[in-house]
């Protein structure tokens, strides 16, 4: 072989080595940079979905708030409206009581209650008020009774209260009372279950 074939020869071969090394060392820059976006891209992707969660509880919860307040603003228009019927429905009971209290079932009412009371209290003294409205119905209610009848100077609306002293006991039948109980105990029950 002569000296041109040889150096030929070792060209060749170092231009092979060279570009071989070249080569591999292409590839690993190339692994390597297809790790580091392979890293890059991961981190995106956890940090979009990080975004993406966080952005979905902001809208989850700013959703909530929305309904809370809806839910607010509709119970206290209910409640107002409850409070209307309620207030409308005692007016129309109040008429009704009136009305009952003009008719001529309210003295068998009142004698009802009288005798109730005399039954109650037993041989314990007793003392029996009648509502200032119902002033000239006292003589008809003492004969039919037996009982002699207080009229009371605290307007009561119409009913009897009756007081055994002895025992501290109050019997409250006065319709102020009754009105005022019901509308405290009163509940509206709404929805088709009760239509």
């Amino acid at each position: 072989m002569t000296v041109e074939e040889k150096l030929q020869s070792f060209y060749d071969s170092s231009i092979d080595s060279a570009q071989s090394q070249a080569r591999a060392m292409i590839e690993e820059h190339k692994a390597a940079l297809d790790k580091i976006f392979d890293e890059h891209k991961e981190t995106m992707q956890r940090q979009a979905a990080a975004e993406l969660k966080a952005e979905k509880e902001k809208s989850k919860r700013e959703l909530n708030k929305r309904l809370s307040a809806e839910q607010l603003g509709i119970k206290r228009t209910l409640s107002k409206k409850e409070t209307e019927l309620k207030n409308k429905l005692f007016r129309e009971v109040s008429d009704k009581l009136q009305n009952f209290m003009d008719s001529q079932e309210y003295p068998v009412y009142l004698e009802r209650k009288i005798r109730e009371a005399c039954t109650f209290a037993g041989s314990d003294p007793l003392v029996i008020y009648i509502n200032s409205s119902d002033a000239q119905l006292r003589d008809q209610l003492e004969q039919k009774t037996g009982t002699k009848l207080t009229i009371s100077e605290e307007d009561f609306k119409g009913g009897i209260r009756a007081v055994i002293k002895e025992k501290h006991i109050l019997i409250d039948d006065s319709f102020i009372t009754l009105l005022s109980d019901e509308k405290d105990s009163f509940i509206f029950h709404g929805g088709a279950a009760h239509e």
